[in-house]
């Protein structure tokens, strides 16, 4: 039905196209292309497809920039009722000024319906000052919204939700277990990604599946001009890369491999923690007008394993595995019409093995295979329509025992069937509208969701530097993960299937904003948003027989605001934020702030380039302390040793604890300086990347923990050097 729409306009024809970057022919994102003279325009997607309707028949000037690029005009005539492809390869600029402009921080123009959403391009992860070695999820926390509960852990939480309700997704497949090493990193390295989109609520009806976050990464495509080889070491691990041309298309393989467990000693408060981890990735490309024109079609896969071996019997042994591999088939069709068709197998597998220790064993395994049918046809008023169709075979296993001695076993299989519509409104240059609506059509729990979600994001823009922006939208998930939020350092958290006795968790997001910018270089944003959840999954902390649920229900909610400012020039960049936030949950009729709640956060960023390729950059980061339980008291419990083995046997007394309210003391404030330096030239016929990052600069005694049986205190990471080395031929 879609492919029979004619063009409305009689007397205006419409051009498309592709941008691609010269040196590597792959494409580029969000640059701007604008008819001169006029008011029309549009931005290139992540393929670099862009699409300009309605324009005036006759020659007209096209106008193509980019952060990074030297911009381009070209002259082309627009023939009436006809759709004119023009493709563009822009040249970067200087190297200087190609790696400053590239880290600031990159956003949707003020006249996008979108909320709460950011695109960070690699160079930006970079910009991080990397414990050990750059990481995409701990380059998050320098986000407004963001939290976390320590730095021996990259897990996130954003606005007040839980760490399973924020979704990872490479390529459209979705990862289970994006950590490595007890989860101090993330298992995705910086080398393969292109760019990553951090949608922090507010998401519109294409995505789904989660109450709080979806991070889109997508992977660079390779190289189609040259071969092009690296390879970077960390005092930590070691890895490589290769990408070049095939024949219509390129490819891309990285891997990476630990070496030196003893590097992250400081991360675990000196103790050692014998692990090794490696992660293979690769990407292969095909385009070739002769077999399908203006089709592009990518088989990507991505596979990681982890493993924590002691060699003592004493201690537990743990087991990690990822792997996905997919099909997209991205294609623009010969009307204003183009699609984007992906399928993907994703399994995890997660084991504990006990040996001799007083831990019980566990084990879990998931597999999901998805396709994903999605279409946008965009009409001559500029305006869309997108839909879709999504499904998800999923399959979930979990055996644990529980420190009662209670044993779990759910074996799990389910089918998610999701349809989508929406429309964006984006004819008025004022005024933007994306309005849809999302329908569980079959649910994998056996007490499906909500039948529909709708959304609705808009944005006002009264004038060229000010905009409004309102979202609202209605959110469920049918996957959860079984952890305890009382544990500290969450090593394992294994997903299931919501179970049939209970209601998937489901949440609405109420987010309002405004971006004004005052010069061309500085921009200020600040968001307020509340979020009301439902039917949280819970642990049962109170199962003691076979016959108790693992799960119980609760609730949630939280709210607050973000404010944050940009400034950025050729040779430097500042960004800073500040986040009030306020979260609860409610559990037994009890209501209760949960562990990574955090009243107050504020985060400092800046860079410098100065002299040759050198880069400064500087991170102070500021949280006020972290809920805990404290004790309330003491009391002596008669103990009898075994009552049945001596019938003398009198027993004793042992201090016992008495616990005060659920989290209702903090701990002392955080924070912590970071500063890095990089240094970028060339020898020979290799460029050279070195980076020397230096962690709690003034060796701040940052709290984790008090032992409770002894008050000791455990501090998070001291200062800490380090130091990489990357090569490219």
């Amino acid at each position: 039905m879609l492919l029979g729409f004619p063009l409305f306009a009689q007397s205006t024809g419409t051009l498309r196209g592709f941008i691609t970057d010269s040196t590597n022919g792959g494409s580029v994102i969000s640059a701007n292309i604008v008819i001169t003279g006029t008011g029309q325009g549009a931005a290139s997607d992540l393929q670099g497809y862009y699409f300009i309707p309605g324009i005036k028949t006759g020659k007209q000037t096209v106008r193509i920039s980019n952060i990074g690029y030297i911009t381009r005009e070209v002259e082309v005539r627009i023939v009436k009722n006809t759709i004119t492809q023009l493709n563009i390869a822009l040249k970067p600029s200087s190297l200087t000024l190609d790696e400053v402009q590239i880290t600031g921080t990159k956003r949707p123009e003020l006249s996008d319906p979108s909320i709460s959403i950011e695109q960070i391009p690699l160079q930006q992860i970079k910009s991080v000052p990397a414990g050990i070695e750059a990481d995409m999820l701990r380059a998050l926390k320098v986000s407004p919204g963001v939290t976390s509960t320590g730095d021996i852990t990259a897990r996130y939480y954003v606005r007040g939700g839980g760490s399973d309700q924020n979704a990872v997704v490479i390529n459209g497949a979705v990862l289970y277990n994006p950590f490595h090493a007890l989860g101090l990193f993330s298992v995705i390295d910086p080398e393969m990604i292109k760019m990553v989109e951090f949608f922090k609520g507010g998401f519109t009806s294409e995505y789904g599946g989660r109450l709080s976050s979806i991070l889109n990464v997508v992977t660079r495509d390779g190289n189609k001009n040259r071969f092009v080889g690296t390879a970077a070491a960390s005092s930590m691990s070691g890895k490589m890369s290769v990408e070049g041309p095939i024949p219509n298309g390129s490819f891309l393989l990285t891997g990476r491999k630990s070496y030196r467990p003893e590097a992250v000693q400081k991360f675990l408060n000196n103790r050692a923690a014998p692990f090794e981890f490696y992660d293979i990735s690769f990407k292969f490309n095909y385009s070739n007008p002769e077999f399908y024109e203006n089709g592009w079609f990518t088989l990507h896969g991505f596979f990681s394993d982890d493993k924590i071996e002691n060699k003592n019997v004493t201690k537990e042994d743990y087991f990690f595995k990822n792997s996905a591999i997919g099909l997209n088939w991205y294609q623009v069709w010969a009307s204003p019409l183009y699609s984007n068709m992906s399928f993907s197998y994703t399994t995890f597998e997660g084991e504990v093995q006990p040996n001799l220790t007083s831990s019980k064993p566990r084990k879990n395994l998931i597999a999901d295979f998805t396709s994903n049918w999605d279409f946008t046809y965009i009409f001559d008023s500029r305006d869309e329509i997108w839909a879709g169709f999504h499904n998800k075979i999923m399959s979930t296993e979990l055996r644990l025992t529980n420190l009662f001695g209670s044993k779990t076993d759910i074996q799990q299989r389910g089918l998610d069937m999701v349809a989508y519509l929406k429309y964006k409104l984006l004819r008025h240059e004022t005024f933007k509208m994306d309005a849809g609506v999302r329908l569980n059509v079959v649910s994998a729990s056996e007490k499906s969701p909500f039948l529909l979600e709708p959304r609705l994001n808009v944005t006002w823009t009264p004038l060229p530097i000010l905009a409004f922006r309102l979202g609202i939208g209605r959110f469920s998930q049918n996957l959860v993960t079984l952890s305890n939020e009382e544990e500290l350092i969450s090593i394992f958290e294994p997903w299931v299937i919501v179970p049939d006795y209970l209601k998937p968790a489901q949440s609405t997001h109420l987010i309002g904003g405004i971006d004004y910018y005052l010069t061309e270089s500085l921009k200020l944003s600040i968001e307020g948003y509340y979020k009301d959840i439902d039917n949280l999954v819970d642990i049962n902390e109170l199962k003691y027989t076979n016959l108790d649920p693992d799960f119980v229900q609760a609730d949630g909610r939280s709210y607050g605001f973000d404010f944050s400012f940009d400034y950025s020039l050729q040779t430097i960049f500042f960004k800073g934020s500040y986040s009030l936030s306020y979260s609860y949950k409610k559990k037994d009729g009890i209501e209760f702030h949960p562990r990574y709640d955090t009243r107050h956060s504020v985060n400092l960023q800046a860079g410098w380039i100065f002299l040759e390729g050198f880069q400064l950059n500087v991170v102070w980061r500021f949280s006020s302390g972290l809920p805990f339980t404290g004790i309330a008291g003491y009391y002596d419990k008669w103990n009898i040793p075994d009552p049945w083995g001596q019938w003398y046997a009198i027993g004793a007394y042992d201090p016992s604890f008495l616990y005060g309210a659920r989290n209702a003391q903090r701990l002392p404030s955080y924070h912590r300086l970071d500063v890095s330096l990089s240094k970028t030239f060339k020898l020979f016929f290799m460029k050279i990347d070195l980076d020397v990052s230096l962690l709690n600069v003034y060796d701040r005694r940052n709290i984790f923990y008090f032992v409770r049986d002894t008050g000791e205190r455990v501090d998070m990471l001291p200062f800490l050097p380090s130091a990489s080395i990357r090569i490219e031929i």
